[in-house]
Protein backbone atom coordinates (compact mmCIF):
# COMPACT_ATOMS: atom_id res chain seq x y z
CA UNK A 1 0.00 0.00 0.00
CA UNK A 2 2.85 2.67 0.85
CA UNK A 3 4.44 1.21 -2.45
CA UNK A 4 1.41 2.41 -4.08
CA UNK A 5 1.05 5.66 -2.28
CA UNK A 6 4.28 6.58 -3.47
CA UNK A 7 3.60 5.68 -6.62
CA UNK A 8 0.53 7.44 -7.26
CA UNK A 9 -0.03 9.82 -5.15
CA UNK A 10 3.24 11.26 -4.56
CA UNK A 11 3.63 12.63 -8.52
CA UNK A 12 -0.25 13.99 -8.15
CA UNK A 13 0.63 16.33 -5.02
CA UNK A 14 4.17 17.04 -6.71
CA UNK A 15 2.11 18.18 -9.89
CA UNK A 16 -0.01 19.94 -8.28
CA UNK A 17 3.05 21.83 -6.59
CA UNK A 18 4.27 22.21 -10.40
CA UNK A 19 1.24 23.29 -11.77
CA UNK A 20 0.40 26.03 -8.83
CA UNK A 21 3.79 27.18 -9.22
CA UNK A 22 3.85 28.18 -12.96
CA UNK A 23 2.04 31.93 -12.50
CA UNK A 24 2.08 35.05 -9.98
CA UNK A 25 -0.64 35.84 -8.75
CA UNK A 26 -2.70 38.70 -10.38
CA UNK A 27 -4.86 41.08 -8.03
CA UNK A 28 -8.92 41.79 -9.16
CA UNK A 29 -11.80 39.88 -9.06
CA UNK A 30 -12.44 36.96 -10.68
CA UNK A 31 -15.59 36.66 -12.85
CA UNK A 32 -16.90 33.99 -15.23
CA UNK A 33 -15.45 33.60 -18.97
CA UNK A 34 -18.69 34.51 -21.17
CA UNK A 35 -19.41 32.83 -24.09
CA UNK A 36 -19.48 34.49 -27.64
CA UNK A 37 -23.26 34.94 -28.95
CA UNK A 38 -24.26 32.70 -31.60
CA UNK A 39 -24.69 35.25 -34.03
CA UNK A 40 -21.48 37.04 -33.82
CA UNK A 41 -19.06 33.56 -34.16
CA UNK A 42 -15.17 34.72 -33.40
CA UNK A 43 -12.55 33.95 -35.15
CA UNK A 44 -8.66 32.96 -34.33
CA UNK A 45 -7.43 35.76 -35.77
CA UNK A 46 -9.88 38.09 -33.86
CA UNK A 47 -9.02 36.73 -30.69
CA UNK A 48 -5.70 36.07 -30.57
CA UNK A 49 -5.13 39.49 -31.47
CA UNK A 50 -6.72 40.59 -28.62
CA UNK A 51 -4.08 41.24 -26.18
CA UNK A 52 -5.23 38.96 -23.23
CA UNK A 53 -7.86 37.06 -24.25
CA UNK A 54 -6.12 35.03 -26.89
CA UNK A 55 -6.93 31.72 -25.14
CA UNK A 56 -10.80 32.70 -24.70
CA UNK A 57 -12.19 31.20 -28.00
CA UNK A 58 -10.49 27.82 -26.52
CA UNK A 59 -13.48 26.86 -24.23
CA UNK A 60 -12.27 23.25 -23.33
CA UNK A 61 -8.95 22.32 -22.83
CA UNK A 62 -9.44 18.60 -23.62
CA UNK A 63 -9.74 19.99 -26.79
CA UNK A 64 -5.75 20.57 -27.02
CA UNK A 65 -4.55 17.03 -26.44
CA UNK A 66 -6.65 14.05 -27.56
CA UNK A 67 -6.01 10.42 -26.36
CA UNK A 68 -4.03 9.16 -29.56
CA UNK A 69 -1.52 12.38 -28.93
CA UNK A 70 -0.31 9.97 -26.47
CA UNK A 71 -0.78 6.53 -27.31
CA UNK A 72 3.19 6.36 -27.30
CA UNK A 73 4.01 7.16 -23.96
CA UNK A 74 1.23 3.94 -22.81
CA UNK A 75 -2.59 3.76 -21.89
CA UNK A 76 -3.81 6.76 -20.12
CA UNK A 77 -7.22 7.23 -17.99
CA UNK A 78 -10.00 9.44 -19.34
CA UNK A 79 -9.09 13.03 -18.98
CA UNK A 80 -9.96 15.06 -16.47
CA UNK A 81 -10.85 18.38 -17.04
CA UNK A 82 -11.02 21.19 -13.79
CA UNK A 83 -9.82 23.97 -12.49
CA UNK A 84 -6.27 24.69 -10.46
CA UNK A 85 -4.95 27.40 -9.26
CA UNK A 86 -6.93 29.40 -11.86
CA UNK A 87 -6.24 27.33 -14.82
CA UNK A 88 -8.73 25.60 -16.70
CA UNK A 89 -7.05 22.31 -17.15
CA UNK A 90 -7.22 18.79 -18.98
CA UNK A 91 -4.75 15.80 -17.37
CA UNK A 92 -4.60 12.28 -18.75
CA UNK A 93 -2.85 9.92 -15.52
CA UNK A 94 -0.99 7.11 -17.43
CA UNK A 95 -2.71 3.79 -16.63
CA UNK A 96 -0.39 1.57 -14.13
CA UNK A 97 -0.40 -1.98 -15.11
CA UNK A 98 2.53 -3.19 -13.02
CA UNK A 99 4.60 -2.07 -10.00
CA UNK A 100 7.12 -1.16 -12.55
CA UNK A 101 5.88 1.07 -14.62
CA UNK A 102 6.29 4.75 -14.46
CA UNK A 103 3.41 6.66 -13.57
CA UNK A 104 2.87 9.81 -15.61
CA UNK A 105 0.31 12.50 -16.16
CA UNK A 106 0.40 14.86 -19.13
CA UNK A 107 -2.01 17.91 -19.28
CA UNK A 108 -2.65 20.90 -20.98
CA UNK A 109 -3.10 24.31 -18.46
CA UNK A 110 -5.34 27.01 -19.90
CA UNK A 111 -3.94 30.62 -18.23
CA UNK A 112 -6.16 33.10 -19.45
CA UNK A 113 -4.00 35.65 -17.43
CA UNK A 114 -0.90 34.94 -17.53
CA UNK A 115 1.77 35.49 -19.83
CA UNK A 116 4.78 33.29 -20.62
CA UNK A 117 6.67 35.94 -19.66
CA UNK A 118 5.72 34.68 -15.65
CA UNK A 119 6.24 31.42 -16.03
CA UNK A 120 7.64 30.88 -12.59
CA UNK A 121 11.15 28.61 -12.04
CA UNK A 122 10.22 25.31 -10.47
CA UNK A 123 13.73 24.11 -9.46
CA UNK A 124 15.62 23.86 -12.99
CA UNK A 125 15.29 27.43 -14.72
CA UNK A 126 13.34 28.88 -17.06
CA UNK A 127 14.62 28.48 -20.96
CA UNK A 128 12.97 30.13 -24.29
CA UNK A 129 12.21 27.72 -26.77
CA UNK A 130 10.51 27.23 -30.22
CA UNK A 131 7.76 25.54 -31.05
CA UNK A 132 6.45 25.09 -34.58
CA UNK A 133 7.66 28.89 -34.82
CA UNK A 134 5.72 30.53 -31.82
CA UNK A 135 8.30 31.59 -28.97
CA UNK A 136 7.64 29.86 -25.81
CA UNK A 137 9.41 29.02 -22.15
CA UNK A 138 10.34 25.92 -20.73
CA UNK A 139 10.31 25.38 -16.80
CA UNK A 140 12.07 22.05 -15.64
CA UNK A 141 11.54 20.71 -12.03
CA UNK A 142 15.20 20.30 -11.89
CA UNK A 143 16.44 17.70 -9.70
CA UNK A 144 13.67 18.13 -7.10
CA UNK A 145 10.70 17.08 -9.09
CA UNK A 146 10.52 14.99 -12.18
CA UNK A 147 8.24 17.83 -14.20
CA UNK A 148 8.59 20.11 -17.22
CA UNK A 149 5.96 22.42 -18.45
CA UNK A 150 6.12 24.09 -21.82
CA UNK A 151 4.46 27.56 -21.89
CA UNK A 152 3.17 28.56 -25.51
CA UNK A 153 1.80 32.08 -25.57
CA UNK A 154 -1.74 33.04 -26.98
CA UNK A 155 -2.12 36.79 -27.89
CA UNK A 156 -0.10 39.67 -25.58
CA UNK A 157 -1.10 38.17 -22.02
CA UNK A 158 -2.46 34.81 -22.17
CA UNK A 159 -0.85 31.24 -22.26
CA UNK A 160 -1.41 27.63 -22.69
CA UNK A 161 1.06 25.22 -20.63
CA UNK A 162 2.01 21.47 -21.42
CA UNK A 163 2.59 20.21 -18.59
CA UNK A 164 4.79 16.64 -17.55
CA UNK A 165 4.99 14.72 -14.00
CA UNK A 166 5.86 12.14 -12.76
CA UNK A 167 8.09 10.32 -14.74
CA UNK A 168 11.68 9.30 -14.19
CA UNK A 169 13.72 12.63 -14.56
CA UNK A 170 12.93 16.40 -15.48
CA UNK A 171 14.70 15.91 -18.39
CA UNK A 172 12.43 13.17 -19.74
CA UNK A 173 9.14 15.14 -18.53
CA UNK A 174 10.36 17.80 -20.74
CA UNK A 175 10.97 15.68 -23.97
CA UNK A 176 7.71 14.68 -23.47
CA UNK A 177 6.34 18.07 -22.69
CA UNK A 178 8.33 19.44 -25.91
CA UNK A 179 7.00 16.60 -28.12
CA UNK A 180 3.20 16.88 -27.20
CA UNK A 181 3.65 20.57 -27.34
CA UNK A 182 4.80 20.41 -31.01
CA UNK A 183 2.81 17.73 -32.22
CA UNK A 184 -0.78 18.17 -30.49
CA UNK A 185 -0.91 20.82 -28.38
CA UNK A 186 0.41 24.77 -31.09
CA UNK A 187 -1.48 23.35 -34.06
CA UNK A 188 -4.62 23.62 -32.18
CA UNK A 189 -3.99 26.90 -30.94
CA UNK A 190 -5.19 30.01 -31.98
CA UNK A 191 -2.62 31.42 -34.47
CA UNK A 192 -1.01 35.14 -33.54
Amino acid sequence: MSKLLVRVVLPLVAGGALLAGCTSTQGGTASPVQSPSASAPETSESSSSSGGGGTQSITDPCTLIEPGDLSSYGEFNPPRNQTVGGARTCNYQKKIASASDKSMVIGANIRDTASVDQVNDTGGGVVDKDINGRKAKEASGGASVAGCTVALPVGDSSRVDVAVIGVGTADEACQIAEAVAKSAVEPRLPKE
